[in-house]
């Protein structure tokens, strides 16, 4: 392993010798030449630690994980699809209400697709009551949901 991290140091060190000929010289050659000869050099130290690699390595086992901890690329897509509606409609209410308000959409898969069940919506300390009623128009009416599914907080005043 000792090997390894020398030629990786001794391929970084090539690399910027080779940028300060360049930048020194204008000589893009020299540079190119330089970093071929560092690449070559790291190569041939990876062939020589390549068994003491896999020596190594014959004790070591990767944790077992089951792939379902992850989700499906249908939840990714759908947590994604989460995180870019609540950013359009953080932009959308922050220019028809002046409010800067903090959103965090649920949707959930059904038949026909991918729709809202929720909102939670954290307001500005403060806020009036007749943004609160925009807020929540503008939401029920873009994520097609009644009012019952908007969960509001208010953010603490700042000292």
């Amino acid at each position: 392993m000792q090997q390894l991290k020398t030629a990786v140091a001794v391929f970084c060190t090539a690399c910027i010798c080779a940028e300060l000929v360049g930048q020194l010289l204008g000589d893009v050659r020299g540079r190119q030449c330089i970093k071929a000869a560092a690449g070559l050099y790291i190569l041939v130290a990876l062939f020589h630690a390549l068994p003491g690699i896999r020596a190594g390595a014959a004790g070591f086992a990767l944790p077992a994980v089951e792939a379902e901890n992850f989700g499906t690329a249908g939840d990714a897509i759908l947590r994604q699809a989460e995180r870019e509606l609540a950013g359009t409609l953080e932009e959308q209410i922050l220019e028809q209400t002046g409010l800067a308000a903090e959103l965090a959409v649920t949707l959930e898969q059904t038949e026909e697709g991918a729709g809202a069940a929720g909102v939670d919506v954290r307001l500005p300390a403060g806020a009036a009551a007749s943004g609160r009623e925009a807020v929540q128009s503008l939401l029920c009416e873009a994520l097609g949901i009644g009012p019952e599914a908007i969960v509001w907080t208010e953010a603490e005043q700042g000292g």
